[in-house]
Order: C-alpha cells, then structure tokens, then sequence
C-alpha cells in the first residue's frame, strides 16, 4: 500500500517521469482547455477518493491490529488521523509544490493562485468528508453493503466468515502494541485496554465493512465505464492527473481485497490475477484490434509475401511514379515563375522535423509560421517535400492544410496565432482516460463509412485531433491528391515503421514507389527494400481513404502511448512510430533528391533542408559512473544515447555524401527547440502547460536561432521579394 504512495511522490518530485510530464499532471492540470479552478477541483476530488480508498482499505485490512480504537468515538477518522505520515507527507509535498510552481509562473500571489488552490483542497476535503460520511452512516450503503457482506458470509461461503473470526482472533493474540494514540487536533491519549471479554466482540465490528468496500469498488468501476460510455462529450474529458488517480484507487482497493481474503497466498492470487488478464488479452475475439480507420478490414487481406512487394515495385510502377513526379515538380516550377516571373528558379525547400508529441507539434508549426512571415510566404512557395516523425508531422501536416485552404476555396489566414493555439491544445485528456476505460468497457463498435471498427484509444485520439484541429477532421489522403499533382500545395511522406521487417512504410496522397524500391549499386549488389509504398500494397483495402488523422497517429504510435496498429494484410502488418528508424526524416528527402537530383539541378537555383527539431544537437562527455547504481544502469543508458547519438551522425554522413554528388548548392538550416539548455523545457507528452507554451515560443528568438533565421533573411532579401510578377 505504502507503495502507492512511494510512486505518487515520485511523480510530484520528477523522480519518476520528469522528461514525460509527470509532475504537471498534478500541479498544472487542464480541463475543457483551461487550467482553473475546475480543473484542480477534480484532480484534487480524485486525490480525496485514492485518500479515502487508502485508508478505508487500511481499516477493513488492519483494523483488527488495533482494538482499543472501537472505543474512541470516530474509529475510522481515529485510525485515518493517526495513519497520516506518509499520506500527509505527499499533501504537504504536494501543496508546497503547487504554491512554489504557480507564484513562479504568475510572479507572485494572484487571485488565479488562490482560485487554483482552494479548487484543490476543496475537491479533496469534499471527496474524502463524503465518502466517509456516506461509507459509514448512509442507511442505503448500510443496507446495501450488509446485503453483499451477508452473501459473502452465507453457508455458501461459510470459509469467508470463518476467515473473519480467525484475523479476530489473531488481533487478540498478538495486538499491535500501542502506548498512545493521536486524537485531533494534538491530543495524546494513552491507550487502556478494555476488558477480555469484549475484545472479540470489538475486532467482529472493525471487521463488518468488508461488504461496503466491494461495493465502493463496484461504484467505481461504473463510474470509470460511464465516463468510458461518454467519451464523445469534452465535459466528461477528466484531467489525465485525475485519471491516473482512479485507476490507482481501484488498484488499491483490488489489492487490499486480494490481500485481506488471501492473506497467506496473496502475492501468488495477484500473480494469476495478472495472468488472467494477459490471457484475456491473447484471445483474439475478446481483445480489442486497434485498426486504420477508413481502410477495409472486411474484404481480402493484402498478400505480406516478398513475391507480392516484388511485384508492386516493378520497373513499370516505378517508371509511372517517376514520370508523375516529374509532372509535379514542373507543374511546381510553372506556378512559381508565374508568381515570381518567368526569369527566377525557384529553391527546392524540403522540410524535415522531428518527432517529440505535442512539443515538437507546436514547435514545427511555430517554426513554419514565423519562417513563412520572415519571408513573405516565398518559402512557403518553394518547400517541395515535408517529411518527418511522431509529434513534428502534426504541425507539418495542419500548416499544408492551411495552405491548401488559402488557395482553393477558404478566406483564411496561416500566420493567424488562433491556429497556433489550436495545435497547442491538450490531447492527453482524452487517451489517458480512455486508455484506462478501455480495460472495464471492451470491445466497443463504431461504424465509419458502413464499416464497423473498434472503437479503442486509437479512434480517441483521431477524433480529438479533429476536435482540436477541425480543419483536419475527415480529411482523407485522397483528398489532398489533386492539390498535390497541381503542385498547389507541398509533397508529404509519412513513414511510420513496419515491425515485421524493421522498414518504412511510406504513405503519401500520391504513388511514390521509386521510395522504396531496391536500387542496383554495383553490377553485383542491390540494395534491399527502403520499406513499402502504402497505396499500392493496400490498394484493395481502400488506401485512399485512410483518414489523415489515422496517418498522423501511426506515424506517432510511440510504445504504450499510443497502440501499435495492426493494418489488413496476412499477416498482419503492425506499425508504430516513424521516429525508431528516422526521427528527423532526413533518409527519406534525401533519398527524394537522389531521385530526381538532374531535375533539381537543372530547375532550381539551390537547394534548402529546413531541420525543425525539438532539442539542441550536442555530444557532451559523459563524466565516469561513480556511484554503484550509475554502473548498473550505463550500460542501458549508454546503448540508449548511442543509438539516438548514432541515427544523428548517419544522417550527416547523408548530407555530407550530397554535397559529393549533387551538382548544385545545399544549404542546411537547423533550427533547434533548445530545451536543454533552458530554464523551463517542455516535456515530452500530448499536453503543455502555459508555461511550455511560453518557453516554446521564446526559442524562436534564441540567439542560435536567429542566427539560422538571419541566414534565411540573406536568401530572402528583401529587395528580391519586391519583384513578384503580378
């Protein structure tokens, strides 16, 4: 139990989850897009229900221990007062780290502070005070609770009240030996022992609760499946802190269960409690699939075979895509000159981000519109290829849309700050909660264009992102096809990775095969497969209708965040984040640009890589492991810094190798979310608080970044800009 709350101060502290958001879940929670009263209340209500589970679940299982306090007037609060160390430490921790984190962010003692604060203590005052109340002197719970101990107690299971009698007993036997005990305030009341003859009596009535407490789990499992059942209404979209706080609660009153009817062999129930439910998820019809939405998961399956993808990169296929991108990029070309005069090349701008959640989100569509202002929407013009991974895809995707409702049919503006609120706004509401109702509520339907899917935390997280980001909601691949081919809008390439075969699956509204076809090196080697082209090989299972909110999440399906999708082939193809095999996207617009790299060399006046990441790159040297833990996790911590230090280097190695044989001019743009080097980085997660959002946008004018910002002003200037063709 003392578990709990071990892992609960790890989290306030950042000992545990600090680089993932943990502590904001508690001292910065949002709720309906505000961080207010409202939003504290109920994390501070969910805080008061995981107290009261705590120390209702320490009466019912160690009550018995400590007898005498059947004769203070309130047992429960006696026991619940004097049981306070540990839970009190957390509070006082927690309120400590409220006020200090707050006055920082507002400067000072503000009426926002205060209304934050108190929404806090009231939900876990109001919570706790009730429950209690309600537990012990409700005449319904007293009814309904003697009801299930009653059945718990009947001949049937005449072991359960044996069971009972045995721990009263014990309590007898070998009391807890206590001298004095607090009672409220700071009263210390010496401990007298009542007469034997009571005793057994006393220990039968700490034990009489049993019922109740099955009861309150049973409320709380239905009223985590009701708030499951109204996922679509954003009222019912709980601070993610708060979530976590429920589930930890019923954990807690699960546990104390386990242990109180198997105390011997506790530990071994759990363990098959654990395996039952890792059994349930291995059968197939009982688990849920986490599936593409808008593909056909009724008709054939794909062929996964090497014959099948042998025969979708077929020399035809890749001479057909080729020529329709060569299409593209003089369609590109002829928009250009008729805008800017038939006397300038354009720049070829591919834009590679990196992955990072709703950071790297922001970040890459701040970096967009402040570049897109710097330049007079000139670059915007010329950005040719937008590739990437998890998080930094996201902003690239919904500043295209924006692009392509400017010039077909909205009267909108992209450097508009509404739209960069709007990428900014929390997803991890949603999922967390979901994620968590899905274990109580399985096996839920949605039908989509006639077909039936399962509605998981994958389908949360794609309607959130239409929530947030309506311009997106049931945009489709197809739908950006024509825009693309008319080179109105930029090319994109989403390349999640393929588990099966450690590969790329390359998806784009467009057929690009010449992507991940073999290339021949040498007279006597070929290279192998890059990936797979999506709208080939799932042709037949409606590739063209993959919602591009669905695209974007398989592109960002980081391990236990998010489910790894399993896509219609035999077998099944399962994919997750693009990020494992290339973070940055710098792979695929450089295997882009060998493509076409005569094109680009005779058409266009140089070419620009804009790398957006969301951390500074650096190679600092690591200090010697000193103390014995530091030994025990470099060689964990170490692999892990290699392989990420690893995938920077090969992709300089790349851009190193195009200037060897490209035949016109690189210029390489980095522009880098220094977190690490400020005073307050954003953490990694699907939620910012106020201040992240700040300390984002202030990078932009970083002294390193305005140097690189300073450099894209010397390819603009401004005098060149003047001369548009009208």
């Amino acid at each position: 139990m003392l578990a709990f709350w071990v892992l609960l101060i790890g989290f306030l502290s950042g000992a545990i989850g600090a680089g993932f958001g943990g502590p904001y879940l508690f001292l910065e929670p949002e709720y309906l897009g505000k961080e207010n009263f409202w939003s504290t209340f109920l994390v501070g209500s969910a805080l008061g229900a995981f107290l009261f589970a705590y120390m209702i679940t320490f009466y019912i299982n160690e009550s018995y221990r400590f007898h005498f306090i059947a004769f203070t007037k309130s047992p429960f609060y006696t026991l619940s007062f004097n049981n306070m160390l540990v839970p009190g430490f957390f509070l006082t921790l927690y309120i400590w780290r409220f006020f200090d984190y707050h006055l920082e962010i507002e400067g000072g003692l503000s009426w926002l502070v205060i209304e934050k604060v108190l929404g806090l203590l009231m939900g876990i005052g109001i919570v706790f005070l009730i429950s209690a109340t309600y537990f012990f002197a409700s005449n319904s719970f007293q009814r309904y609770g003697a009801q299930i101990q009653k059945s718990l107690t009947s001949k049937k299971v005449r072991r359960n009240r044996w069971l009972i009698i045995g721990k009263a007993r014990e309590g007898l036997r070998h009391p807890q030996r206590t001298d004095n005990y607090l009672r409220f305030p700071f009263t210390l009341v010496k401990v007298e022992n009542p007469p034997q003859a009571e005793l057994r009596n006393v220990v039968t009535f700490l034990n009489e609760h049993h019922g109740k407490l099955l009861l309150m789990q049973i409320i709380t499992f239905v009223l985590i499946g009701v708030l499951g059942l109204l996922d679509g209404n954003p009222y019912f979209h709980i601070p993610a802190g708060a979530s976590f706080l429920l589930m930890l609660s019923l954990a807690l009153m699960i546990i104390g269960a386990i242990t109180f009817w198997f105390r011997k062999s506790g530990v071994m129930t759990l363990v098959c409690v654990l395996g039952l439910i890792f059994i349930y998820d291995s059968v197939d019809f009982l688990k849920e699939k986490n599936q593409a939405f808008g593909m056909n998961y009724q008709t054939e399956p794909a062929d996964y075979s090497k014959q099948y993808l042998a025969e979708i990169t077929s020399e035809a296929n890749y001479q057909e895509d080729r020529e329709l991108t060569i299409e593209i990029l003089e369609n590109w070309k002829a928009n250009y000159q008729q805008k800017y005069g038939t006397h300038r090349e354009p720049k070829a701008v591919f834009v590679c981000t990196s992955g990072g959640g709703l950071r790297s989100a922001f970040w890459t569509f701040r970096s967009l519109q402040y570049l897109d202002s710097l330049t007079q929407g000139e670059l915007t013009d010329e950005i040719r290829l937008m590739t990437g991974a998890s998080g930094g895809m996201f902003g690239s995707v919904y500043f295209r849309e924006l692009m392509f409702r400017e010039v077909t049919e909205e009267n909108i503006h992209r450097s508009d700050l509404l739209y960069r609120d709007k990428i900014s706004q929390d997803m991890l509401n949603r999922i967390s909660f979901q994620y968590f109702s899905d274990i109580f509520l399985p096996n839920r339907k949605i039908k989509i264009d006639g077909k039936v899917y399962d509605r998981e935390t994958g389908y949360s997280f794609d309607h959130q992102v239409g929530v947030n980001l309506p311009e997106l909601k049931e945009r489709r691949l197809i739908d950006y096809r024509q825009a693309e081919r008319d080179a109105l809008i930029p090319q994109i390439v989403l390349t999640p990775t393929i588990l099966n075969q450690g590969r790329k699956l390359f998806i784009s509204s467009n057929p690009i095969s010449y992507l991940s076809r073999k290339n021949q090196i040498t007279d006597q080697y070929m290279s192998k497969a890059g990936g797979v082209e999506f709208s080939r090989f799932f042709e037949k299972q409606n590739a063209d209708s993959l919602f591009m909110a669905t695209a974007l999440r398989l592109n960002a399906t980081f391990p236990y965040i998010l489910p790894i999708v399993k896509l219609p082939s035999n077998p099944p193809m399962e994919v997750m984040d693009a990020g494992a095999i290339d973070n940055y996207g710098t792979q695929t617009a450089v295997k882009y640009l060998f493509e076409f790299k005569d094109w680009f060399a005779e058409n266009t006046e140089q070419i620009v890589f804009i790398q957006i990441r969301d951390n500074e790159r650096e190679d600092p040297i690591q200090d010697e492991h000193k103390s014995l833990m530091s030994k025990l996790i470099a060689p964990v911590n170490g692999g892990y810094y290699s392989m990420a230090e690893a995938k920077d280097m090969a992709n300089d190695y790349l851009l190193e190798f195009v200037r060897e044989w490209y035949k016109g001019e690189v210029v390489i743009l980095p522009i880098q979310y220094y977190r690490e080097s400020s005073d307050n980085p954003a953490s990694l997660s699907w939620h910012l608080t106020a201040r992240e959002k700040r300390n984002i946008q202030e990078n932009i004018f970083s002294i390193e970044n305005q140097k690189v910002f300073q450099a894209v002003s010397e390819l603009y200037p401004p005098d060149l800009l003047a001369k548009k063709s009208h």
